[in-house]
């Protein structure tokens, strides 16, 4: 019979999560992480197995857990529309309440990485899928009869400015300069 773990998993995920979200993959090393999640090093091999697992593990649960469990929230609803569009860009652009670093922990990886390993591509992968597919379900319900090249475009347009947003973010853009650029989103993304 294994050792009873002296950890909960999903709270030293979460931990490794706002360490790597604050200060990004290269600047954390082992010993910090075992610190910060209050566990030994043997286990925290024995659990996560590499520092890039643990990183790849602490992107999906930010994803499930921030992302789909709060930011899309305002997208998520059974008939979208702009004033779904503007809710979700108001939250995101909205001034970070403290509670975690700020901008968007997949944005910031995707900034910084620029040939990020497979399991960590596979999360940044998942998310612009998650909010193109999202964008574009809004788009073709506000605007049924428009043309679906103009709808695939205004979603990778939205799915860029979404992330130029994020990476903003990581440097105080906040406030009303935040709210000029929703409101010019918003004007961009009327089609006819």
């Amino acid at each position: 019979m294994g050792r009873k773990k002296g950890y909960v998993e999903s709270e030293a995920l979460e931990k490794a999560m706002l360490l790597f979200w604050q200060h990004g993959y290269a600047a954390i090393g082992m010993r910090q992480l075992a610190d910060e999640m209050g566990i030994n090093p043997f286990s925290l091999y024995a659990s996560f197995e590499s520092k890039e697992a643990l990183f790849a593990r602490a992107l999906d649960h930010y994803l499930e857990t921030f992302i789909k469990g709060r930011m899309i929230r305002p997208l998520a609803v059974p008939a979208p529309n702009l004033a779904s569009l503007r809710g979700f860009l108001e939250t995101f652009a909205a001034t970070d309440d403290g509670t975690h670093p700020p901008g968007c922990f997949i944005c910031n990886t995707m900034a910084d990485a620029t040939s990020p390993a497979p399991e960590v591509q596979a999360v940044i992968d998942r998310y612009q899928r998650l909010l193109e597919g999202a964008f574009s379900a809004l788009l073709r319900t506000e605007y049924p009869l428009a043309d679906p090249r103009d709808i695939q475009a205004r979603t990778a347009l939205l799915l860029c400015l979404v992330i130029g947003i994020s990476v903003r973010k990581r440097n105080g853009f906040e406030g009303r300069p935040a709210q000029v650029v929703v409101d010019e989103i918003m004007a961009l993304t009327r089609l006819g």
